[in-house]
Formats: structure tokens, sequence, C-alpha cells
């Protein structure tokens, strides 16, 4: 017996202090009833984050009441301001009041009656468009006509009450003007966000055009670039298979020659090897018009060669040449153009080019690049043989 109430005794003492004294048997865990920390901070956050989406209330729509009978502005300000619909009230006793307010503060409604003291209240609907586009109008009136009416539609109004109303009428006609004039500036919004969307979109389609034309403009580049070294590596190769089989110094320079003025048209060639004492010797002449007189090679190897060996290319009229050249020389040269280029084997001249002929057939850019892109496998050949 005395055990037994032992046992009773532990029983009575377990409670659970959240359940306002409920006792436990002896077997419960009080430990179970406890919220796991972990489910508590995703339940606060999922709190949070309903009292995030939660959209703030709307601000009281502000009317205007144009008026200057203040027994019927308080009316009006009774069935729809504070105490009545909950807007806020803002009054004007006359039209120039009124053109203040709508200048310098935002309004959703103007409740304005036709007789004013300084003139008729509908001569505000221009202004109320004009300043708050998307602010709704009703005009009252103690003498209602249907030519009145229809002159405040036609001005922007949406409604014409006559007086007098009661309070639900004015009541209900506002929530209907409001009602009106929220769906217009939610269209406005709208209608700014778009704009915006295509402003920015415009905007980006504007920076990748642009991006884009840089691109083409550098693909365009590239590509001539490429094209023209490929155009290069064709040309070069096409003379290296030409010249290819020559077996000495004689055949290499007839098929040097030959397929140089396959490519560039006939002219005067005059071909100049390096002696082992670092000197040019004439090394061939070909004739297209000029004779290849000693007077002549002499002249060319004087004045020419020099700048040639420092510049690697000379292009030249012979007539430029006239200050550094005797009249017997000058009278070869005259009239003639000229280019000439150094061909060099591991950085050392080997052989020098000069082709000339009537300035009335000159070169082109494509002959210089042809001359310029052969001279190297020219001396390269020529170091094979020599």
């Amino acid at each position: 017996m005395r055990r037994r109430r032992r046992e009773s005794a532990t029983e009575f003492l377990i409670f659970d202090f959240r359940s306002e004294g409920r006792r436990l048997s002896a077997t419960e865990n009080p430990k179970s009833k406890i919220e796991n920390p972990t489910e508590r901070r995703g339940r606060m956050a999922a709190v949070a984050r309903s009292d995030k989406s939660r959209k703030p209330p709307l601000p009281p729509a502000r009317v205007l009441i144009v008026d200057d009978e203040p027994n019927l502005v308080e009316a009006i300000e009774d069935a729809v301001g504070p105490k009545g619909m909950g807007c806020r009230i803002v009054s004007a006793a006359s039209i120039s009041q009124a053109r203040k307010i709508l200048t310098t503060q935002g309004i959703e409604l103007m409740v304005a009656d036709v007789h004013l003291p300084d003139g008729d209240g509908m001569s505000l609907l221009p202004a109320l468009r004009e300043y708050q586009p998307c602010a709704s109008a009703i005009i009252i009136t103690g003498s209602p006509s249907v030519e009145g009416a229809i002159s405040a539609l036609r001005g922007g109004a949406v409604d014409f009450v006559p007086k007098p109303f009661s309070n639900t009428q004015i009541v209900e006609r506002v929530k209907k003007a409001l009602e009106r004039q929220s769906l217009i500036a939610r269209q406005e919004r709208r209608f700014d966000k778009l704009r915006d969307a295509v402003r920015r979109l415009n905007e980006s389609r504007r920076i990748i055009s642009k991006k884009v034309d840089l691109l083409c403009n550098d693909l365009v580049t590239a590509y001539g670039e490429l094209s023209r070294q490929l155009d290069g590596v064709r040309t070069q190769e096409g003379f290296r298979k030409y010249v290819a089989d020559a077996k000495d110094l004689e055949q290499l320079l007839c098929h040097s020659m030959d397929w140089m003025l396959r490519q560039m048209g006939y002219a005067n060639v005059a071909v100049w090897l390096s002696a082992e004492d670092g000197e040019f010797q004439l090394g061939a002449y070909m004739k297209y018009t000029v004779p290849g007189d000693t007077m002549l090679t002499d002249a060319l190897k004087r004045v020419l060669l020099p700048k040639v060996a420092k510049d690697g290319f000379v292009r030249v009229r012979g007539d430029d040449l006239g200050d550094k050249l005797t009249p017997q020389e000058l009278s070869f040269l005259k009239g003639q153009d000229i280019v000439a280029v150094n061909c060099t084997y591991l950085g050392e001249s080997l052989a020098a080019l000069v082709f000339f002929r009537d300035a009335k057939s000159p070169f082109t850019d494509d002959d210089e690049s042809l001359l310029k892109q052969v001279s190297p496998i020219f001396a390269v050949s020529l170091a094979s043989v020599v």
C-alpha cells in the first residue's frame, strides 16, 4: 500500500503548464508538447512573409467641393467626408480658389456648382483635365436643364446632379465617380509602366543594335584581313610551286621573272644579286620597252638600291629622281613608274628586284602586295641554288 501511494504522488506532480494545469499521466512525456525551435522559426518566417505580401491600405480619396453655399458644402462633407464615406475634403468658394487648389494639390474628384461668384463652375473642367488628368468631376446645379447636362458631359464631367439632393443620392454618385476615377488611375499606371517598359526596351534595342553593328563591322574587318592573308598564302604557294623545279640560278631567275610578269603585267626588270663583298651586281635584265644600257643600270644601282636596302620596298616616279640623275640617265627613266623590293634571307640581303614601265600603266596596290609576299620565297629559293 505504501508503494502504491508513492506512485500516485509522483503521477500527481507532473503538470503541463501550457494546458492550464491539466494533469499528465506518469508515462506522458511533457517535452513532446514543446514546439520544435526550427518549426517555430519557420512558422514565424511564414507569418512575416504573409505580412509583407499584404498591400498597405490605400489613402482616402481627396474630394474638392467648389460651392459658395457653406450649408451645402457642410452637407456634402458630412455625407462623403471622414464621418461618412471616409474621403478627405478640400473646399473652395470660388473658381479662383479652386484653380489654385488644382495646381497645387492632388485630388481624385471635383464636385462643383455651376453658379459661382466669379463665373461658371463648368469652366473648371479644362483646368481639371490639364492639372489632374485622372480625376473625375461631378457638376451640381439648382437649375438643371438638358442643355446644361449635355454641356457638362461634353466638358468631361462624369455626372450632372440637380439640387436639392439627399445624402444617399450624393453618396451613390460620388462612389460611382470614384470607382471610375480609380479604374482610370489604374489604367494610367499600367500605361505608364508599359510606356516605361517600351522605353527601356527601345533603349536596350538601340544598345544591342549598336553592339551588333560594331560586331558586324569587326567581323567584316576580320574577314577582310583573313581574306587578304589567305590571298597572300595562295600567292606564296603558287610562286613556290612555280620555281620549285629550278635547278640552278639561271632557271630560278627565268622562272621567277616569268611568274611575276604573268601576275603584274609586262615591265622592264632588273635583278641585282648580292656579292661576297656586300655590293650588288647585276644578275639579269629583261627588256620590255627600255634597253638595259649600262648607263641606266648604273644609275639605278647608284640612286635606287641604297634606299631599297634601307627601306625594304620603294615606289617612285622616274621624274622624281631628276635631281640625282644626269640628263642622259633621266632620259631612260622619264615618265616611268618604278617599284623595287629587297629580298632578304635570315636578315641578309641576297637580291634586289626592280620593275619599271610607263606611268600611263602604273603598278597597282595588288602588284606591290605581290612583290612583298613573294620576295621572301625568292630569297629562300635563291639561297638554295647559290
